[in-house]
């Protein structure tokens, strides 16, 4: 039998172009690569195509063995796994390298924000960041804070209601996102759309057509509308309540806590968190949790304020900055309908026909 007919092993897969190729020489003959590395070397800016190239190579060579061919695996996807466990390992160990860890991942998650926009703007990276903290977080609660004996029954419940409220706003944010959009199949579909359809505004990451389209998220990895813009401000408001309410219960485990107001409590004093692997790891969870909910608060007191306005998020970016600073009502406000029926507009929307324009008329 030929050996281009034989069944592929488990290490071997058909390649971009359409060769047999061998996951252990996934460092070999990469033109791209060679490329990049020659100009970086020369001081030479790395080509666009290059780039582009090089991603492509990285995507099809990175592959896990697997029954029947390797399989491959996308490297953006795969690096939250990875990042955020070893931020919260390095982290737990002292102050300073809390502050080293929390630092460098910022500087990383900028960094990585503008590359992936630009070469990968389809990426899963964001939407993996946000399953990875969700999980990794509620796991450090159950396994490392509760051993502490210091969290009620009830207490443990309200933050699982609090996380599965979350949880299930961003299915749903993300599944009536994908039922309200339009993929065109070609160029000529999609100008077409455009020139023939009102309401439908192009989303250039999914590459669709969004009615009625307030912006792009990247964490959730789906366009916010008004079709689901409510379910988004609900995920955001059981994000907030959750992260901010386990780090509460978190800090007064591993600190030494005071009475605030009868039955709250508050941390005092933590200097002796980081003694302790497992303290110093739930004490970086918790003010990691803080930091995001921290956030995730000015994010949706942006949404409350624009929906308020009556002005799309697309639109209030547009807007110069002397206008942002008066809050947008010194310039025209085409969608405002007024408070109240701005608010009715996202929370009591129903799906419309969106009718052909009559050009001629």
């Amino acid at each position: 039998m030929n050996n281009e007919d034989a069944d592929l092993c488990c290490c071997e897969y058909y390649d971009i172009f359409n060769e047999r190729n061998h996951i252990l020489a996934c460092f070999c003959n990469c033109v791209d690569l060679d490329e990049a590395v020659d100009n970086i070397v020369r001081g030479r800016k790395v080509s666009e195509q290059n780039r582009n190239g090089l991603i492509n190579t990285m995507f099809d060579r990175l592959r896990v063995p697997w029954t029947g061919g390797a399989r491959p695996v996308a490297f953006d996807s795969i690096l939250p796994v990875f990042i955020l466990p070893i931020m919260f390992a390095i982290a737990s160990n002292s102050l300073w390298w809390t502050v080293f860890a929390f630092s460098t991942v910022a500087m990383f998650l900028l960094l990585i924000f503008n590359f992936f926009v630009r070469t990968i703007p389809k990426t899963k990276f964001f939407l993996v960041w946000t399953i990875t903290s969700t999980i990794l977080l509620y796991f450090i609660f159950e396994f490392v804070v509760i051993p502490f004996l210091e969290i009620l029954v009830e207490e443990n419940i309200a933050l699982s209601i609090l996380i599965f409220g979350f949880v299930m706003c961003l299915y749903l944010t993300k599944l009536k996102a994908n039922q309200s959009t339009i993929v065109c199949q070609n160029e000529r579909e999609q100008n077409l759309l455009l020139k023939n359809v009102e309401g439908f505004y192009a989303c250039n990451i999914c590459e669709t057509k969004v009615p009625d389209k307030d912006h792009h998220c990247v964490w959730f990895d789906c366009c916010i509308s008004r079709h689901n813009q409510c379910l988004f401000m609900l995920s955001l408001f059981f994000a907030v309540t959750a992260l901010l309410y386990s780090s509460n219960l978190t800090l007064t485990s591993v600190c030494h806590p005071f009475e605030f107001i009868k039955t709250i409590l508050l941390p005092d004093d933590c200097s002796d968190v980081y003694y302790q692997f497992e303290l110093g790891l739930a004490f970086v969870s918790a003010i990691y949790s803080i930091m995001v909910a921290l956030l995730l608060l000015l994010v949706l007191m942006q949404q409350m304020l624009l929906v308020s306005l009556g002005i799309p998020q697309k639109e209030w970016h547009k807007l110069p900055f002397c206008s942002k600073l008066c809050l947008g009502l010194n310039t025209p406000r085409p969608y405002n309908r007024g408070l109240i029926k701005n608010w009715l507009r996202i929370t009591c929307y129903k799906q419309q026909k969106y009718t052909s324009i009559n050009r001629n008329v």
